[in-house]
């Protein structure tokens, strides 16, 4: 949403963009494990199955937008106003991360709803294994993100300087 009104919220959108790190380098990190586990073909990882044809060929360029944009924005954190050429690689990247992404999320969206509603019908004891590690790993990574923001709000303020 920042985004949308970029002028006025700027120190909005790079507190969120701190928050986030954390929390997309541990997607990047589990994604990038089950990748290597259906590659190094793990039994329970090819049982499965491969994404389909079209994920496959735009995980890459999602992957690589992903971290552009991620990387861009902490160099541009760090630049201040110093760097046009900076900040238009930082808008490309995201402009690339936006419709990689928006392809990718539609992509998933039939089966993430599913998955919803098979885990708010399932009983305590139907829950899949690691749940409740998956979950403090994204709040540890989210409150993470958090203290990195926070800490670095004199940056954020003296952007505009």
């Amino acid at each position: 949403m920042t985004v949308l009104d970029l002028g006025t919220l700027v120190d909005e959108h790079m507190f969120i963009g701190l928050v986030l790190i954390p929390p997309v380098l541990l997607k990047l990190g589990s994604v990038g494990y089950r990748f290597a586990r259906y590659y190094g073909r793990a039994p329970a990882y090819t049982a499965k199955g491969a994404p389909r044809l079209f994920l496959r060929v735009l995980a890459p360029l999602l992957v690589a937008s992903t971290i552009a944009l991620f990387a861009t924005g902490v160099l541009l954190l760090a630049a201040g106003h110093k760097s046009r050429s900076l900040l238009q690689l930082h808008q490309v990247s995201a402009i690339v991360w936006a419709a990689a992404f928006t392809v990718h999320f539609l992509a998933h969206v039939p089966r993430v709803a599913r998955s919803l509603a098979t885990a708010l019908r399932a009983t305590r004891e139907d829950a899949v294994p690691g749940t409740g590690v998956r979950g403090l790993l994204v709040a540890g990574a989210t409150g993470g993100g958090a203290a990195i923001a926070l800490g670095l709000l004199p940056a954020i303020n003296g952007w505009h300087a």
